[in-house]
This record gives structure tokens, sequence and C-alpha cells, in this order.
């Protein structure tokens, strides 16, 4: 009888611990990949920048080449890739400013709302380069036929 007390004091503690939250470090850690993750697609909007760049300094000869029929669509068109292109790096940089990876006086509960939260704002800046990121993979492609 002893024994079986014992092993149900065990499972009843093994089963407690299994239900207690995250562990604010873990979802720290995922936070923190995600925005390595985003970081990457932050360098692809760069080289994007380049080639828009390079194609709105040739609009003139992609014109005579015949491969564009109306550099003032395009220009614009290049205009709104760069706007978008530069809002996703702007709210990357707003988030990196604001992020706090260290939460000194938080309890463990606060720190994983906290994270998850941020891991939130990470997934959404992720959406928001890989639409812009989309778009002007789309257009260069579109030029460099």
């Amino acid at each position: 009888m002893k024994n079986k007390i014992v092993i149900l004091c065990f499972l009843l503690l093994g089963f407690q611990a299994c239900q207690n939250g995250s562990d604010y470090k873990s979802v720290r850690k995922e936070v923190l990949d995600a925005h390595d993750k985003v970081m990457m697609d932050g360098e692809t909007a760069i080289k994007n920048k380049m080639s828009l760049d390079t194609i709105l300094a040739n609009l003139d000869s992609l014109h005579t080449a015949k491969i564009i029929s109306d550099t003032t669509v395009e220009r614009q068109a290049i205009g709104k890739l760069q706007s978008k292109l530069n809002a996703a790096d702007e709210q990357m940089n707003d988030w990196m400013h604001e992020f706090n990876a260290e939460l000194d006086g938080k309890s463990n509960e606060e720190a994983v709302v906290y994270f998850k939260a941020e891991q939130e704002k990470v997934k959404k800046l992720d959406s928001v380069y890989r639409a812009a990121i989309g778009e002007s993979d789309a257009f260069i492609k579109r030029i460099k036929k």
C-alpha cells in the first residue's frame, strides 16, 4: 500500500511539473531565432532595392531596347516597391529598438507573455517582408527577361 502511495505521489509530481508554463528562456530563443530568419529577409530586401535602383537608373536604355514601353509607369512601380521594402526595414528597425531581451524583475509568466507577444510581432514583420520581397522579385524578374 505504501508503495502505491509513493508511486502515486511521484506521478502527481511529474504531472504537475509537466503542466507548468513555458520557460521564458525557450520562448525568448524562439523569438530570437525568428528574428534571425527575418534578418535574412532584410538582406534579400537590400539586394532587391539595389536591383531596383539599377533598373531605375537604366530606364531610358530599357525603353530604347523595347524591354519596357512606358518609363513613367515603371518609375512609379519602382517607387512603390522601394517604399514597401523601406517600410519593412523601418518596421524591423523599430521592433529591434523596442525589443528587450532581458526582463529583470519580471516573473517567468510575465516574461513568457512578453516574449509571446514579441513573437507575434516578428511573425507580422516576416509577412511584411515576404510580401514586399515577393512583389519586387516578380518585378525584377519581369524586367530581366
